[in-house]
């Protein structure tokens, strides 16, 4: 897996490099390091980033890539994405002031809201991701779980157990979704044969290959609110979203939950495309 992994210096090296170094205990790595200077003149601002980065990353890999870019990070981020053909773009985020970053936007979220490439934003303490909250909304065409067997099977054959999350909200409902479905449990809407319950069967199909403890989950509400609320009452090590853009949701929608989820859910979180 060719990952790009970015830094902006202390703090956000830290978490992004922990975190970088637990993934590849499972997953093969071809590791690319990025900073990004807003001036030429900052050169030795950069070099001396991407040094503390290589102090902890050169002992663990034969091959390590190191960069710098000149501009605004966020665009140079998703530059180099793009002209590096990356499979995951990693970033570490620190904890910031909400409604100043909701203000301005995150280098993180502006990155998410931009890029074609899948995020991936470390946050809190680094640890192994063992266990997995996948967010599907049901409408997207693929759904998360089917992007996740195509272009991320390495991250959940690691994980010991796999949740899939849907939330049952009129706003997200699939088209033909009745009134009194909103309402029912996961197990009765696979037994009735509801639309939801379908979607929710198909996804687990798509990951039983894959290798991980499976189970579905339905929670009633607004879809950000919700999503925060299971993120944080379990012990979950990544939080996973979708953010694919097609005619079933406005684009407006998608991304602004990708933008909330990314600022408000208090763990590794990562957005898939």
């Amino acid at each position: 897996m060719r990952v790009l992994l970015t830094t902006g210096g202390q703090g956000q090296t830290e978490i992004a490099i922990r975190q970088f170094m637990y993934l590849a205990e499972s997953i093969a790595i071809k590791p690319t390091v990025l900073t990004v200077i807003k001036r030429a003149e900052d050169r030795t601002k950069g070099e001396e980033i991407l040094a503390d980065a290589a102090r902890q990353l050169d002992p663990a890999f034969e091959t390590v890539e190191y960069k710098i870019r000149v501009g605004q990070p966020w665009e140079e981020i998703v530059k180099e994405g793009e002209e590096g053909d990356y499979d995951l773009i990693m970033m570490g985020q620190r904890k910031s002031r909400p409604l100043l970053s909701r203000l301005r936007g995150l280098v993180t979220q502006k990155v998410v809201s931009h890029t074609n490439r899948p995020v991936l934003i470390a946050k809190r303490e680094a640890r192994p991701f063992n266990r997995i909250l996948i967010c599907d909304s049901g409408v997207q065409a693929p759904s998360l779980p089917k992007l996740f067997q195509l272009r991320l099977p390495e991250i959940l054959a690691g994980a010991s157990e796999v949740v899939v999350l849907h939330v049952m909200s009129q706003i997200s409902a699939a088209p033909g979704i009745k009134g009194e479905d909103l309402y029912l449990t996961t197990e009765q809407l696979m037994a009735t044969g509801a639309p939801e319950g379908t979607f929710l069967e198909q996804s687990l199909a798509h990951l039983e290959d894959i290798g991980p403890q499976l189970q579905a989950r339905v929670r009633h509400g607004l879809v950000l609110d919700e999503i925060v609320k299971e993120a944080r009452s379990d012990d979950y090590d990544l939080v996973a979203i979708g953010a694919r853009r097609d005619d079933g949701v406005p684009r407006f929608l998608l991304d602004d939950l990708a933008h909330e989820l990314v600022l408000d859910v208090d763990r590794a979180i990562l957005v898939v495309r």
